[in-house]
């Protein structure tokens, strides 16, 4: 969930990693592992959904504020599917595959490291293990912020005490910088100081970066299974240094990578399924098909490119139109659910039978056993959420709260914030080169 909707209490049971290595050599890869929810009796199902949705509003409302002398909040004349030519594919449509193979652009990878797990419930939140200064982390990765920045040492604060934490002194290649800085998410925020040093991803390691130590971190994070957070989002969201450098602008930068990285997440309730998170490329075993490209939008809540806004065309309930239109999508990584404007959720939602709305908290109630697929359509292409991910959580044997929210988060009612619920379903793919976002159906 966005760092907004860190209340959640979360568990997991892992299994030991195992690390292949093929024969034919493979872009690095480091695999994610689910946090999952524990309790989900009816009380806390519509609150959960409740605060979520307060928490995305404030969330959002301080990029906003940060950046109130800016012109629109949404100005674009651009969001269409792109049609430029990738740099690393040689093709000139926007549907591409983007290739496997390393170029003198970037390492080439010698394994892919997988991590198996076990499911407890839904997949809330992925995260994926790096390697600071020879020192371990579970980092959040997470398209919707840009910060990097993990526990450090001198941190008292509960949520640090619970997690692991930077130890400078363990570290040959750290170097001190200082810089004061803070982030503020929906519900729950970190500040400390700067530093330096290498920070390890799969078999890739990008040197010298600049890093958030956290001296200070709020309750929020007390019980979750991430010690820090990896921000992948656009420079310009990053409060470390004013805009510092992201891990991936790092690895781009000292030409470790392609500037280009995909996703694969895994659902809860297919056991032997694994998610990955691929620098540099994409895994082509991880889905079906062609991917289609969608520009990303410039000036969305930020001036200049910020967060991975793309156009959305329409959505579709068990394939009949909605007939939506100039509607923007966020494509955020770190937010379990879908929130969505009122108007657009009440569309989509009185497409499926036996729905209800509660007036009180401002969810909707849908049957458990609801047979509905939602469909998204992206550069003319749609792609399936299926029966099963419209599901949230339970509110008694036969009903639960759909994962689709109604709430306008940005203001604006044509903004979607499109978390875990759809992209989970698809094999998703940031281009960094090219400033696009593309999708293909998942495996």
């Amino acid at each position: 969930m966005k760092f907004g909707f860190l209340f959640i209490i979360f568990s997991i049971v892992t299994n030991h990693n195992i690390c292949a290595y093929p024969n034919n050599k493979r872009l690095p890869t480091i695999n994610l592992v689910k946090r999952v929810s524990v309790d989900t009796n009816d009380t806390n199902a519509i609150t959960i959904c409740e605060r979520m949705k307060k928490a995305a509003i404030n969330k959002y409302s301080n990029y906003r504020d940060l950046n109130s002398a800016s012109s629109n909040i949404i100005t674009s004349n651009n969001g269409t599917s792109s049609n430029a030519t990738a740099s690393n594919n040689g093709t000139s449509s926007n549907i591409a595959t983007v290739s496997n193979t390393a170029t003198s652009n970037n390492i080439s990878g010698n394994g892919q490291c997988t991590t198996l797990i076990k499911n407890m419930a839904l997949d809330e939140a992925y995260y994926g293990k790096m390697i600071v200064g020879n020192q371990k982390f579970n980092m959040f990765l997470d398209t919707g912020s840009s910060n990097f920045w993990i526990p450090n040492k001198n941190c008292t604060s509960a949520s640090c005490q619970n997690h692991n934490k930077y130890d400078s002194s363990k570290s040959s290649t750290f170097k001190p910088e200082g810089n004061p800085w803070s982030i503020l998410y929906g519900t729950g925020s970190a500040s400390g100081v700067t530093g330096i040093d290498n920070v390890q991803i799969g078999q890739i390691t990008c040197k010298n970066q600049i890093i958030g130590l956290a001296d200070n971190e709020s309750d929020d994070f007390l019980t979750l299974e991430n010690d820090g957070i990896c921000g992948l989002a656009f420079d310009s969201l990053n409060t470390i240094n004013n805009g510092a450098p992201t891990i991936i602008s790092t690895l781009i930068a000292q030409k470790k990578i392609n500037p280009i990285f995909s996703f694969h997440f895994n659902h809860y309730y297919v056991y032997d399924d694994q998610g990955s998170f691929t620098l540099g490329g994409v895994d082509e075993s991880k889905f079906n098909g062609e991917i289609t490209y969608n520009n990303v939008i410039p000036n969305f809540l930020i001036p200049d490119y910020g967060f991975w806004a793309i156009k959305l065309d329409d959505a579709k309930v068990n394939s009949s139109p909605l007939s939506f239109s100039g509607k923007i999508a966020v494509i955020d990584t770190g937010t379990t659910l879908m929130l969505i404007p009122p108007k657009d959720a009440a569309a989509i939602h009185s497409q499926i039978s036996n729905f209800e709305y509660d007036s009180q908290y401002g969810v909707y109630i849908i049957p458990c056993d609801t047979t509905a697929v939602v469909s998204l359509e992206f550069g003319g292409v749609d792609y399936k959420i299926p029966s099963r991910d419209l599901i949230f959580l339970p509110i008694s044997s036969t009903q639960c709260v759909s994962s689709i929210l109604p709430v306008a988060v940005f203001g604006d009612p044509d903004a979607w914030l499109v978390g875990q619920t759809f992209i989970k379903n698809v094999f998703s793919v940031f281009d960094v080169e090219n400033r696009r976002v593309g999708f293909a159906n998942s495996k």
